[in-house]
């Protein structure tokens, strides 16, 4: 092993969810048969740079998630960031299994800078593709500079994220969206909805750039795998290479011993038909030899083909980890024995198994899956590695191949295993997706939006179903809850879900608010757009500020100007910091104004200042307080801000006094 092989070691699946240096994750979709909260918990922090407490108290969404529905929930108080969204209706799809990813990205500083990310996986969303299983990942990363170039190699990623998200958006028009655009009561827009319509309108514009390229990214809605391999292959080249490999986590059930499985031979046949392998190519099988299905009875038939079973090996990076294989890819090449080259490499690497519903279906709700992958000719790869030759460039530390072993005399060492398995329904929409919640002191309502929903009860900690009111909506006891348990009833079933509650400033299943003095409020103001520390915010179950912030001294016998002072620097400095809030960040300053200056509510230095009877705030609406895009209630942003400020001087008890500067 050359010293770069030693080195060589790809990132994981949940790294790629990383953000660039000096850009935050925004929003991003993805798709996928499992999934398991702490992936996605590990990957939700890498792509806003948050911990898990920062997320639970902003409430936002940065991820939406589309399961297979037969998968358990998810919920934003597991993962905060991340919402798991139900089925809508009846799916059209056997299993949902494609997993892709769409990632966008914005500049910490320049709203103008973007950045989206293309990730297509074979493993699921979870622990054990990082941990247990061999599985593989594509990606391709687009800049807003990037658009301002004309050559082919970007378009042709343009061409990839388009096919992508053409994909996700005919998907999530059959999962129920209405917690991501779900908005504060008496505000116009939220920060999730924001966030992810900027994110599309990137896309939009990628369109444009990449609409003359055939995308490498490929699904299997409007035909098979199988029917497009070979001029996908074509598009590659069109001349006949002399080998072939294929792997496959899961492989047709146990067949006839007597014949190869079909799907195998059938990729393998219509190859030569298109004259894109040669008459007696080399053909190897890559198995997990503990479960390898019809792979396994079938292997005499495979020998007397000529063609080799092996056992797929984890690189060498992986060091001694026991991995099994889950990954679908089909590789060929041309060996040369001149040449380290991979001559002529073509790949596909993806979700679909070597199986019907897998590849050789088209997607239909009964005999084919939703599977997604890419299809493509990788450069420079060789077959062996070689002094002065990048470790990435060596076809056996990107693929789990190797020829030093197969089956050929030990043929009972294959084991069929068990089929994949099945899965009912467990996860659909419920007639609400999100409910309000309304404080009066120890207790609440939960209500509903604007929506008119079915019938359906509210379950208390008990289990228990809530008492209703039909104008109120349903009474609980205690704190604000980040989500509740609905029943309701469906085609002739009992169905349960969790539904994330939303809070007076639109948060989604967030943790509770400490109470605030003046001094914190615009502490956490200035650090916008970060959130606070963790040791500033509250485990979930308390209402007290935990820096102690309340103790404020002898309220009694505080200096009348010091409060006077206090309140004129806050308000100096909110002005000064919004003056230089990008646009982009508008819509979630406003919120974090309104949070941060409600939480204050109970600060002795505003109710030192109360004494004066004049409005603190009513500076800020005029023209030089605000930024030049916020000015008025003419533009979006300005009206955004107003409801803010008076929902502060609602919760204040200012609103009716004077206005500083006002004759008396």
């Amino acid at each position: 092993m050359s010293k770069s092989d030693s080195t060589f070691s790809p990132p994981s699946l949940s790294h790629h969810f990383e953000a660039p240096d000096d850009f935050v994750g925004w929003f991003g979709w993805l798709c996928g048969y499992s999934a398991d909260a702490g992936f996605l918990d590990d990957a939700v922090e890498r792509f806003v740079r948050k911990t898990h407490a920062q997320r639970a108290y902003e409430g936002r969404i940065a991820l939406a998630l589309m399961l297979h529905p037969g998968h358990s929930q998810i919920t934003p108080k597991e993962v905060p960031g991340v919402l798991h969204l139900p089925i809508n209706g009846v799916q059209p799809f056997k299993l949902l299994h494609a997993k892709v990813a769409v990632l966008g990205f914005r500049h910490v500083t320049d709203e103008r800078q973007w950045r989206l990310r293309l990730l297509v996986s074979t493993g699921n969303w979870t622990r054990e593709t990082l941990q247990d299983s061999l599985d593989l990942a594509w990606c391709a990363d687009l800049s807003h500079e990037d658009l301002k170039e004309s050559g082919n190699v970007i378009s042709q990623v343009c061409a990839d994220v388009t096919a992508a998200w053409s994909m996700l958006d005919w998907l999530r028009g059959h999962f129920d969206t209405r917690a991501l655009i779900v908005t504060p009561r008496n505000q116009s827009e939220s920060v999730s909805h924001v966030a992810s319509q900027q994110v599309e309108t990137w896309i939009r514009k990628v369109k444009k750039v990449g609409k003359r390229f055939v995308p490498r990214f490929v699904d299997n809605r409007d035909a098979s795998f199988l029917a497009k391999l070979p001029d996908l292959v074509r598009q590659h080249g069109a001349s006949a290479r002399n080998y072939i490999a294929m792997g496959s986590g899961f492989y047709e059930k146990v067949a006839d011993r007597d014949s190869i499985p079909s799907v195998l031979k059938t990729i393998v046949d219509s190859l030569k038909d298109a004259n894109l392998l040669t008459n007696q190519p080399v053909i190897d099988v890559f198995v997990n030899p503990k479960a390898c299905q019809a792979v396994a009875n079938s292997a005499p038939a495979i020998d007397e083909a000529g063609w080799r079973v092996r056992e797929a090996r984890s690189p060498a990076y992986f060091k001694a980890a026991l991995r099994s294989l889950h990954a679908k890819f089909i590789f060929i090449a041309s060996y040369r024995e001149n040449s380290n080259l991979c001559n002529g490499a073509w790949l596909y690497l993806g979700s679909g198994n070597l199986t019907g519903p897998g590849f050789s279906n088209r997607m239909t709700l009964q005999g084919g899956n939703l599977e997604a992958g890419v299809m493509f000719a990788p450069e420079s790869l060789k077959w062996f590695p070689a002094k002065n030759e990048p470790a990435r460039d060596v076809v056996t530390n990107v693929l789990p191949i190797q020829w030093d072993q197969d089956f050929d005399e030990i043929p009972d060492a294959l084991v069929a295993g068990g089929d994949m398995p099945e899965s009912d329904s467990r996860y659909s929409a419920a007639p609400v997706a999100y409910l309000y919640w309304v404080d009066e002191g120890h207790g609440g309502w939960l209500q509903v939006g604007d929506e008119s929903p079915g019938s359906f009860d509210v379950l208390d900690g008990n289990g228990e179903a809530c008492f209703r009111d039909h104008v109120k909506g349903f009474s609980w006891f205690g704190k604000r809850p980040r989500e509740v348990r609905v029943r309701w009833r469906d085609e002739d079933q009992n169905r349960q879900a969790w539904v994330a509650v939303v809070d007076e400033f639109g948060r989604i299943a967030a943790t509770t608010l400490p109470r605030l003095d003046i001094e914190e409020a615009w502490g956490q103001l200035a650090i916008f757009p970060m959130p606070p520390d963790d040791e500033e915010l509250l485990p979930d179950g308390d209402d007290e500020s935990p820096m102690g912030a309340n103790e404020q001294g002898d309220a009694g016998t505080t200096n009348t100007n010091y409060p006077v002072r206090q309140m004129m620097q806050l308000v100096e400095n909110i002005a000064a910091k919004q003056l230089v809030v990008n646009r982009a960040d508008w819509v979630a300053w406003c919120t974090r104004l309104e949070q941060c200056l409600i939480q204050a509510a109970e600060s002795p230095v505003l109710d030192e200042f109360l004494k004066l009877e004049l409005n603190p705030l009513s500076p800020l609406w005029h023209a030089p307080f605000r930024p030049a895009f916020a000015l008025s209630s003419e533009t979006n942003e300005g009206r955004r801000f107003e409801e803010s400020l008076k929902m502060v001087e609602a919760a204040w008890n200012v609103a009716a006094l004077n206005n500083i500067g006002d004759p008396a």
